[in-house]
């Protein structure tokens, strides 16, 4: 069920992705007023799916230096974890995480008890110190071995969206900003300004289930991310797929970095996705 919105919660559902480009002048600035404020030991996340069917996937292979793999775009990965250390000041080798990166995921998988059946969602973690883990829980299944078939359906064409999964989030607003700095735009255990915009809705934190998701906007207006998703909504004419640019301090997403590479979406113009501008149901 829908729910209805308020003048305190509205909802809205715009498409949503689960690149590393530099950070502009004011996420620097904001990068001391936000280390002071969080925990002095944090480590880098990244998330990625495993399923067999992967191996199948043309484009999978492909960003997998044209090697199949049951890990979505693991290489993309790598390269986020690598960016993301190196905005922190983080010495990690590129050689000794890309040997192990893999080798890891593939460990996980094999703990997990998986007989190659399952889709399973890979967590991992990197430390200052260079400390990689990996770890592999049960997730629902795709409804088809394709995550990326939703970004050539647009509104205009089609009412319905392909069914991609067995649920329908409801997205609410945000009501008060949340700044951008690195810890939006690199992702790390440091997630309190996310948890703090989910509580706002009463949304509990990951990795317990929900339905609910809230729309995040920064301090300027511009609509950023949700709590847990890139995002991107249909506009201009002829309408195509417009994701908010990485220099609103979104964090840059594996298949979003995968999508914009693939011209099948694009990047907002300055003030084209506004908080103001978003309506309700779209």
């Amino acid at each position: 069920m829908i729910l209805q919105a308020s003048s305190a919660s509205r909802v809205v559902s715009p498409v949503l992705f689960s690149s590393h480009p530099v950070l502009s002048a004011d996420l620097l600035l904001t990068h001391c007023k936000h280390a002071l404020l969080m925990p002095q030991a944090f480590n880098l996340v990244s998330s990625t799916r495993f399923d067999a069917r992967f191996r199948d996937v043309a484009w999978n292979t492909e960003a997998h230096s044209g090697v199949p793999s049951p890990f979505l775009l693991l290489n993309y990965h790598r390269d986020r974890l690598l960016g993301a250390a190196k905005t922190h000041g983080w010495d990690v080798p590129r050689e000794s995480l890309e040997t192990r990166l893999e080798e890891l995921c593939d460990a996980a998988v094999r703990h997990s008890g998986d007989n190659g059946e399952l889709s399973l969602r890979i967590r991992i973690l990197l430390s200052r110190e260079g400390s990689l883990s990996v770890t592999a829980s049960p997730t629902s299944s795709l409804l088809t071995y394709d995550p990326t078939t939703l970004s050539f359906w647009l509104p205009t064409s089609s009412p319905e969206p392909p069914v991609l999964v067995s649920y329908r989030l409801h997205v609410h607003l945000d009501t008060i900003p949340t700044s951008s700095s690195v810890f939006t735009h690199t992702k790390t255990t440091c997630r309190d300004h996310y948890t703090e915009a989910r509580a706002r809705f009463g949304i509990p934190p990951p990795p317990t289930p929900s339905l609910h998701e809230v729309l995040l906007f920064n301090d300027d207006g511009e609509l950023t991310e949700t709590s847990i998703r890139n995002i991107a909504f249909v506009r201009r004419d002829p309408p195509c797929w417009v994701t908010p640019p990485a220099t609103t301090g979104c964090l840059p997403g594996v298949m979003r970095r995968w999508l914009l590479e693939q011209g099948r979406v694009i990047e907002a113009e300055p003030g084209e996705l506004m908080r103001e501008k978003v309506v309700d149901g779209e």
